[in-house]
C-alpha cells in the first residue's frame, strides 16, 4: 500500500511538473504590438532617401535606432487591402479582399485566431481602425478572434474630434481627440493585461481630414498649408506612439516585440519627389513602398537596413512564429521575417508581388506589380504593361518597355509575368512558403516539381484540362482528353466541398458559397489542381 502511494505521488509529481513546463514555456512568450500609421508612405518619414520635407519623430526614430528598419518593403495601394491580408496572410486574390470596401470572411483564418490557437496564453485586441468588413459590423472583430475592440470600423472620420466610436457592439460619439482617445484605451487595456498580449494598434492618423492637432503634439514651425498640417499629424501621431512607449514598465518593454508600418502610400496631393499621381492608389513605388521598423524582444540587429523584399501580409506568419511556432518558410501567402530580426540569412523572397482594384470616379482599374531585385513589372489588365529598373531608377520616371529590353530583360520581363500569373491564380513553386498542397517547401503538389532529382513538365498535363466557365455561378463543366478518374472541390482551409456530379464530367455547385476554390481532378494517375472562383 505504502508503494503503491509513493508510486501515486510520483505520477502526480510528473503530472505537476510537466503541466509547469507547459505553463512556464507559454509564460515566455513575448508581447507584440503592431502599430499601423494610416496613409504614411517612406517619402514622410525619417529613415529613407527620399523626401525632403520631415517631421519630427523622436518616439519613430527611437524604434528604428533601436531596431531593424527594413527598406523595401511593400503594401498594397490602399488600406482595406492591406489589413485584410496582414489578418489573413493572403494576396487578395485569395482572400478575395482587393479594394475598398471589402470584407474579409470569417471563413479564413485570422491571424489572431493564428495566434491563439499557436500559443493560447495569448490575449488579443485591436485599437482604432478596423475597415475590413462590409457592410460595417461592430461584431466583426470578434468573430475575427478579438478579445477587445475599440475604435472606427469605417475608412476614415468626418472629424478627428467627433467620431464614431465602437466598442463591445455599441456606437457612440465620441469627441476626444481621436489619436490620444485612442492611445488611452491601448494603456489602460495593456494595464490589465496579466499575461502575455498582442494589440493591433490602427491610428487614424495622418488619414485626412487635414488639421492642426493639439499645440503639445507638434513641434512643425507653421501649419500653414497642406502638407505641412500632415507633417504636424504625424508628429502628433509619434507624441501618442512615445506615450504609449514610455506607459510600459521596464520588463514589458523587454519582453514586447514592437512592428510599426504605414498601410499604404502617401496621397499624390502630398507626395514627395515621386513623379505627379505615384501615390497612394497606384501600383507604383509611391503608392505601395511603405516604412516599416521591427524593435525590441527579438531583434538582435539594432540599427542595421535590411534590403530583403518584405510584404505587409508577412505579418501574419512572422507573429505566429515569433510566439513560438516553428512554420515550413510561412504560411498562405505569408513568409516569415522573423530569422531576419536576428541575422540577414535566407529565406528571403525573390520577389514581391502587390495588386490594384479601384474605381475612381469613372476610371476602374485593375492590375498587379511584381519586382525582383532589380526590375519591377507594371500589368494592367487592359494589357498597358511598365518596366523599371528600381536600382538604378527608384522614383520610376523612366519606362523601359519605351525603349529596346536588352536579352536578359527580355526574359526577366517573361519571368515576372509567369510568377505574376501563378500568385495570382495558383500557389507560387517560388516563395520560399509550404503552401497549397506542396509536399516541402516549394516542391510536391499540383504545381511544384516533386520533391526529388527528378522532373516532369507538369504544365502540359495541367493544360490538358479545362474547367469552364470560371467563374461560375451553378453549373461547372470539366473537360480532358482523357478520362477523368475523380474530381474534389476543396476550400481555402483544405476542406472538402461536396458537390453533386449531374452528368459526366458536370458538376452542379449552386450550393457554394461565394468564393475562391480549388478543384483536385485525378486525371491518367496524376493530381491537376485547379483555381475555381465561384
Amino acid at each position: 500500500m505504502f508503494a503503491f502511494i509513493i508510486n501515486m505521488k510520483n505520477k502526480i509529481l510528473i503530472i505537476v511538473l510537466c503541466i509547469l513546463n507547459y505553463t512556464a514555456s507559454y509564460s515566455q512568450a513575448p508581447n507584440i504590438l503592431l502599430i499601423i500609421a494610416d496613409d504614411l508612405g517612406v517619402d514622410a518619414l525619417n529613415g529613407y532617401n527620399i523626401g525632403s520635407l520631415k517631421p519630427t519623430t523622436p518616439h519613430l526614430d527611437s524604434i528604428r535606432n533601436n531596431g531593424l528598419t527594413f527598406s523595401n518593403a511593400w503594401s498594397s495601394t490602399i488600406c482595406t487591402p492591406t489589413r485584410a491580408g496582414i489578418m489573413s496572410g493572403m494576396y487578395g486574390s485569395n482572400n478575395g479582399v482587393k479594394t475598398t470596401p471589402g470584407n474579409l470572411d470569417t471563413t479564413y483564418i485570422s491571424l489572431l485566431d493564428a495566434l491563439k490557437d499557436s500559443n493560447p496564453i495569448y490575449t488579443a485586441a485591436v485599437i482604432g481602425k478596423w475597415h475590413i468588413s462590409n457592410p460595417t459590423n461592430g461584431l466583426h472583430p470578434i468573430w475575427h478572434g478579438v478579445d477587445h475592440y475599440m475604435g472606427i470600423l469605417e475608412g476614415s472620420v468626418m472629424s478627428y474630434d467627433s467620431w464614431n466610436k465602437t466598442e463591445n457592439n455599441v456606437t457612440t460619439n465620441s469627441t476626444n481627440y481621436i489619436t490620444s482617445h485612442l492611445t488611452d484605451d491601448a494603456i489602460n487595456w495593456i494595464d490589465n493585461q496579466n499575461n502575455s498580449w498582442f494589440l493591433w494598434l490602427a491610428h487614424v492618423s495622418p488619414h485626412i481630414p487635414l488639421h492642426i492637432p493639439p499645440a503639445n503634439m507638434y513641434t512643425q514651425p507653421s501649419t500653414n498649408s497642406p502638407i505641412k498640417k500632415y507633417m504636424a499629424m504625424i508628429e502628433s501621431l509619434d507624441y501618442e506612439v512615445g506615450r504609449l512607449l514610455n506607459s510600459l514598465t521596464p520588463s514589458e518593454k523587454i519582453n514586447t516585440t514592437i512592428i510599426f508600418i504605414g498601410d499604404n502610400g502617401t496621397p499624390n496631393n502630398l507626395l514627395q519627389d515621386y513623379p505627379a499621381s505615384h501615390g497612394k492608389k497606384t501600383l507604383y513605388q509611391g503608392g505601395i513602398h511603405v516604412p516599416m521598423f521591427v524593435s525590441g524582444y527579438g531583434v538582435t540587429r539594432i540599427g542595421e537596413t535590411e534590403n530583403a523584399l518584405v510584404n505587409v501580409i508577412d505579418i501574419y506568419a512572422s507573429i505566429v512564429e515569433i510566439s513560438g511556432t516553428n512554420l515550413p518558410g510561412g504560411i498562405y501567402n505569408s513568409l516569415s521575417f522573423k530569422h531576419l530580426l536576428s541575422s540577414s540569412i535566407l529565406p528571403k523572397r525573390q520577389f514581391n508581388f502587390s495588386e490594384i482594384d479601384t474605381n475612381q470616379g469613372s476610371i476602374y482599374t485593375q492590375g498587379y506589380t511584381i519586382r525582383d531585385s532589380t526590375y519591377k513589372l507594371i500589368e494592367y489588365y487592359t494589357g498597358q504593361q511598365e518596366m523599371f529598373n528600381i536600382i538604378t531608377d527608384p522614383l520610376e520616371t523612366t519606362d523601359l518597355l519605351q525603349g529596346t529590353l536588352s536579352p536578359n530583360e527580355q526574359n526577366l520581363k517573361m519571368e515576372l509575368e509567369n510568377e505574376a500569373n501563378q500568385r495570382i491564380t495558383a500557389w507560387s513553386c517560388k516563395d520560399d512558403i509550404q503552401n497549397g498542397n506542396e509536399q516541402g517547401v516549394d516542391c510536391g503538389g499540383a504545381y511544384c516539381l516533386p520533391c526529388s532529382t527528378t522532373s516532369i513538365n507538369k504544365s502540359i498535363i495541367s493544360n490538358s484540362i479545362s474547367v469552364y466557365p470560371n467563374p461560375a455561378k451553378n453549373i461547372l463543366h470539366i473537360k480532358g482528353n482523357k478520362n477523368i478518374n475523380h474530381v474534389r472541390i476543396i476550400d481555402k482551409l483544405g476542406k472538402v466541398i461536396k458537390a453533386e456530379m449531374i452528368s459526366e464530367n458536370t458538376i452542379n455547385i449552386e450550393s457554394l458559397k461565394k468564393g475562391i476554390y480549388l478543384i483536385e481532378i485525378l486525371y491518367e494517375d496524376k493530381i491537376i489542381t485547379k483555381k475555381l472562383i465561384k
